[in-house]
């Protein structure tokens, strides 16, 4: 069987100008020939200053790296060294995470004649727009892998000029012939009717339109405590981590734990709901005493104390009072933290993929304990209402905020904060990496 698909060895032969793109469905082999190209232009310039870079250094290492180490052997491919830089083959390369608008500092004042970019579509553009003044050194290029986005993207814009030197390849799912026909079934079956159906099985550029989760199904993810032990079988828990979202004055004040099973499954469990218009307005530090009485609820209820669970606290970095006001109250090892990587089409894709896979579920308890009023408020859970009302604004890039979303949106940091991204969601998180 030949290693390379017939697509494969098409992109081999005709990526030979100074952009060469590769965009296209997940799992469609995209970035496994950019391996070998990376290898064909390493060569071309060896004596030019050479650079990698991903979303971060972790993913970089992740997708690239521990790949290329599997096809081309490790003593090839080194570690990282200080996370700055790798050696392929003997030739030092520079390695950058391209994870915010301060990591074009990062690239500034150095020559390149190659470049690698992993993910590219989820780097700030400012970094792609540095990138292009650096690949100054003769017959320089640069490859690059990504999914499509919206087609307002300023990478489709890119690719799109007439007069940019871009050879951009278009992947689909079934450009891969090795894929297990019963992977590509369930993938199909599982997308069909949704705008993911477009952009993780044909590859393309798509517009996020209409219901911001559509592969949340009530009938297939909000399941009570026994039908989920009926479906799924008793487990037990290996991490707790808790999303938070918060505000003072209309909005919600709320904190959505997620159980992460022993199977790698996240499951959404009792949370803490505050809302002003029901109870009145109330400032964080008034709202402690109740914050306080819930977190001890849970940590009875899931034997936290132990030690054996380890838990995670990740507080919307816009709700900076709220986090210190939880660091203050809260004991060390519920490690409050910020959660920083709210880009909202990127966590929107890893919150619906884990839909599509079954790896989250939410719990149904009949409603929610008002820690505030004092008295158990029965009804469909918000969460479940958030997630099937939300709808995106008219730029395609933002939730309508006449549609309600705290709940929705303190369950999208906790299970950003455990799953990675959008294709590698059953890994359970090194602690020394994410906790």
């Amino acid at each position: 069987m030949s290693i390379l698909s017939p697509k494969q060895v098409q992109v081999i032969k005709k990526a030979d100008k100074r952009w060469n793109i590769l965009y296209g469905a997940t799992r469609s082999g995209k970035t496994r020939v950019s391996y070998f190209l990376a290898l064909k232009h390493l060569r071309e310039h060896w004596n030019d200053n050479i650079l990698f870079a991903g979303k971060t250094i972790n993913t970089l290492d992740r997708n690239v790296f521990d790949e290329m180490r599997e096809l081309f052997g490790e003593k090839h491919i080194s570690k990282i060294i200080d996370k700055r830089e790798v050696r392929l083959f003997g030739k030092k390369c520079y390695v950058v995470g391209a994870n915010d608008e301060r990591a074009i500092t990062k690239i500034q004042g150095v020559g390149l004649g190659y470049a690698y970019c992993d993910e590219l579509t989820t780097f700030p553009e400012n970094f792609f727009q540095m990138l292009k003044s650096r690949l100054d050194k003769p017959n320089a290029c640069c490859d690059a892998t990504c999914n499509p986005e919206s087609p307002s993207h300023f990478v489709k814009q890119f690719i799109d000029k007439p007069d940019v030197e871009c050879y951009a390849e278009h992947f689909t799912l079934y450009d891969n012939p090795y894929l297990d026909e019963g992977f590509v079934r369930a993938l199909e079956n599982e997308y069909r009717g949704t705008i993911y159906f477009d952009k993780w099985i044909l590859g393309n550029w798509v517009k996020a339109e209409g219901l911001v989760f559509p592969l949340f199904k009530r009938e297939k993810h909000f399941l009570t405590p026994d039908e989920y032990a009926k479906r799924f079988g008793k487990h037990y828990v290996e991490y707790m981590i808790f999303g938070v979202d918060g505000a003072n004055t209309n909005d919600a004040t709320v904190i959505q734990p997620l159980a992460v099973m022993d199977t790698g499954q996240a499951v959404a469990i009792e949370m803490f709901y505050h809302d002003p218009k029901v109870n009145g307005q109330l400032s964080n530090e008034q709202l402690v005493p109740f914050m306080l009485r819930y977190f001890e609820d849970i940590k009875k209820k899931y034997r936290l104390d132990y030690g054996r669970i380890k838990l995670y606290t990740a507080v919307d970095c816009a709700a900076a009072d709220l986090c210190l006001t939880l660091q203050y109250h809260l004991p060390d090892y519920f490690n409050v933290n910020k959660f920083t990587k709210k880009d909202i089409l990127f966590t929107t894709d890893v919150v619906n993929n884990a839909f599509s896979r079954m790896a989250v579920c939410i719990l149904d308890f009949g409603g929610y304990y008002n820690y505030v009023r004092g008295g158990f408020t029965e009804g469909t859970s918000q969460l479940v209402i958030d997630l099937e009302l939300m709808t995106w604004d008219k730029s395609n890039e933002k939730y309508d905020p006449d549609v309600p979303n705290d709940c929705a949106d303190a369950f999208r940091y906790a299970l950003c904060a455990y799953y990675n991204n959008p294709d590698n969601l059953w890994v359970t998180p090194d602690e020394r990496e994410r906790f």
